[in-house]
């Protein structure tokens, strides 16, 4: 079960963590049919996680993003990407995501479309606390939406 907070105090922390970043090294590079490819940064440190996995974490941000349970959700993960999956309850579409964890940044995209990467898209970072996990997404006009998630949601 998730617990959303808005917490629009810590907007100026994160954005200052966020905006610490190297900014010379791209992180997605537009191909010529429109998409964008991640490129791997050398900015990200190792993130020794204790109870969760990078399954769990690429699953619990995609329920965060699309609110759709995240036990629905199946996972496979290639060449870096986790590939997401799930039907949609309301309309019985599939929908299917990808993710790529970069040591607390997390960055999606649907199947075929763009990496959200621009500057007018949110930021995504997790956090492990305990046998909690934290999803934390900071929107460019400010916002911050925080959701968590026990092992077994």
């Amino acid at each position: 079960m998730s617990k959303i907070v808005k917490i629009l105090p810590f907007y100026f922390l994160l954005h200052y963590l966020f905006s610490c970043t190297d900014s010379s090294k791209p992180i997605g590079e537009e191909s010529s049919k429109g998409e964008s490819t991640l490129i791997e940064t050398n900015n990200s440190e190792a993130v020794e996680l204790i109870n969760f996995s990078n399954e769990d974490i690429a699953r619990f941000a995609i329920s965060s993003i699309m609110g759709t349970p995240s036990k629905k959700i199946k996972v496979r993960y290639e060449n870096g990407i986790y590939y997401l999956s799930y039907i949609r309850k309301s309309d019985s579409t599939k929908w299917e995501n990808r993710v790529k964890i970069e040591g607390r940044e997390i960055f999606w995209a649907s199947l075929e479309g763009r990496w959200r990467i621009s500057k007018e898209d949110e930021k995504i970072s997790f956090e492990e606390i305990g046998s909690k996990l934290k999803i934390t997404q900071v929107f460019s006009d400010g916002g911050v939406v925080i959701k968590e998630f026990k092992k077994g949601d």
